[in-house]
């Protein structure tokens, strides 16, 4: 995983519930690993998460960073996402003034 991100799960906002964990990105924060850190941060608080499909073997992470270039967000109310389900778990990618990473697992 690259450094672009500049940033840890340890650094990054955000919040967590029973069945949600949600982390908060820099704009400039590369969008691959932003979902990478977070997947694998909600696979280490729910174990049961590990036993699907890896993401790496699930999804194509480098094509969610060209989802969004620096003209994504033009002052338009429509909000830039993409919503997939993997490892037992639906993860949903906003981008507008930050990158926001939501992981939510089945109860």
């Amino acid at each position: 995983m690259s450094r672009n991100s500049r940033t840890t799960p340890e650094e990054s906002p955000g919040w967590s519930t029973d069945t949600e964990l949600v982390r908060e990105f820099e704009p400039s924060a590369d969008a691959a690993d932003a979902v990478a850190l977070t997947v694998t941060e909600a696979v280490e608080r729910w174990p049961e998460l590990s036993e699907e499909t890896p993401l790496v073997d699930a999804v194509e992470l480098g094509n969610l960073t060209g989802l969004f270039d620096t003209g994504a967000t033009d002052g338009s109310r429509w909000l830039p996402s993409v919503t997939f389900r993997v490892q037992g778990c639906q993860v949903t990618v906003l981008y507008g003034s930050v990158i926001r990473v939501l992981v939510r697992r089945d109860p």
